[in-house]
């Protein structure tokens, strides 16, 4: 019996961290989740790896270069029948942070790790944030 095929969609997210803060992005104009804090990210192009995609989506949404070899990747997520995300931590970068996608972010803040739920935040991120702090490196949900 031939069965179906899951497609999913990958992304990449990262926490670019200061001590114990991390950088958040407020969405705006996207169709998703709009005015709802989030991590710099972003859906793999064809060819490309998910750290890949993260240095590419750092850049071009908060103007930071990233170095592959002082990023970790900290934590899978599998959302059932849609989506893998990969979210990723470095505390090294070059470049000044900025909105670079005034057309999808209009704000940048720091957020103390323990600060979390004081952000609209959507709930698979809120969901990883909470499994990486208590150091977990896989989840899983609907």
């Amino acid at each position: 019996m031939k069965q179906n095929r899951l497609k999913v969609k990958i992304a990449s997210y990262l926490l670019l961290q200061r001590k114990s803060r991390i950088l958040m992005t407020r969405r705006f104009n996207t169709g998703w989740s709009d005015g709802m804090y989030s991590l710099p990210s972003g859906h793999i192009d064809q060819g490309e790896f998910p750290l890949e995609t993260i240095v590419r989506e750092a850049e071009e949404e908060v103007n930071v270069q990233i170095n592959p070899m002082t990023t970790e990747l900290v934590h899978i997520h599998f959302q059932k029948d849609t989506y893998v995300d990969f979210y990723f931590r470095t505390q090294e970068w070059q470049g000044e942070i900025k909105i670079n996608e005034p057309d999808k972010c209009d704000k940048i803040v720091w957020v103390e790790l323990n600060e979390i739920d004081n952000l609209e935040i959507p709930e698979k991120i809120k969901t990883a944030l909470s499994f990486i702090a208590k150091g977990e490196f896989y989840s899983q949900g609907d």
